[in-house]
């Protein structure tokens, strides 16, 4: 059986989907020997076939993944024994490039082994209802970005994800709640990943870099306005003054009144 839907609200110019669907092949079901004008990348759920590019073929099973290239003459079949069922969507945008640099797929090797983490996120797009493009092209980020790797081929996606971490702790700084689970799902990446690539790029952890950002932002009040040692602790998203002051005298060596002096 197979879904298609057709997404009607291209509007995004770092990445569009064009469609998205599912489909439970039948044994022997194959698609191809044409060229397409876009991308289109297939999640495997379960089963197996061979995806053939460029003279080359690949095995492919269940949770591993394929991308059509544009232009690129391509052929897939799914196995007589064990035929596979995949969820896939097309896309183009302008963002592609970068996108790809962050991953290990290639012209030269199409294809990922074992990326279980990608299969939530596919299924919860080829399964949506929604006519919102913002949430629609949401999930497309949280699929792709499960093929991001911990080495990527250039530093431009790994550089992005850093300034747009450091760009959320910026705005949000005085929320207390604040944390590094939000970071890194608001940036569509794994904690784990975020926090390699904070001590790669910016030498710290992105925990230390929030409980810094608070501190150095404290210290601006206190030197530039005239608003009370509370009433900065809160601006700076700490409840409690005691804690803050802690923190405060932990990182500069004088308590707040006395660096105001």
């Amino acid at each position: 059986m197979r879904k298609t839907v057709v997404n009607r609200f291209r509007e995004f110019a770092d990445f569009n989907i064009i469609q998205y669907g599912h489909e439970d092949c039948n044994p022997g079901y194959s698609i191809g020997n044409f060229v397409r004008s876009n991308y289109l990348i297939h999640y495997i759920h379960k089963g197996s076939g061979t995806y053939c590019v460029r003279g080359k073929e690949y095995t492919l099973k269940a949770h591993d993944a394929f991308l059509i290239y544009p232009e690129e003459i391509t052929y897939y079949i799914a196995s007589e024994d064990d035929p596979w069922e995949y969820s896939w969507v097309e896309f183009n945008g302008t963002g592609i490039s970068k996108y790809f640099s962050a991953t290990e797929f290639s012209p030269d090797k199409p294809v990922m082994f074992n990326v279980p983490s990608a299969e939530v996120h596919i299924k919860t797009l080829s399964e949506t209802n929604s006519n919102n493009p913002y949430e629609i092209t949401g999930l497309l980020y949280s699929f792709l970005g499960s093929f991001v790797t911990d080495n990527p081929k250039s530093g431009s996606m790994a550089d992005e994800y850093v300034k747009a971490a450091i760009s959320y702790i910026h705005t949000f700084y005085y929320v207390t709640t604040i944390n590094v689970d939000q970071i890194s799902n608001y940036v569509g990446i794994d904690r784990s990943y975020l926090y390699r690539l904070f001590k790669e790029k910016v030498g710290i952890s992105p925990k230390k870099y929030i409980m810094e950002y608070k501190l150095k932002t404290a210290a601006k009040l206190l030197r530039e306005t005239s608003l009370s040692v509370g009433q900065v602790a809160l601006s700076t998203g700490f409840e409690d003054q005691l804690y803050f002051s802690t923190a405060f005298r932990n990182y500069y060596g004088v308590s707040p009144t006395k660096y105001r002096k």
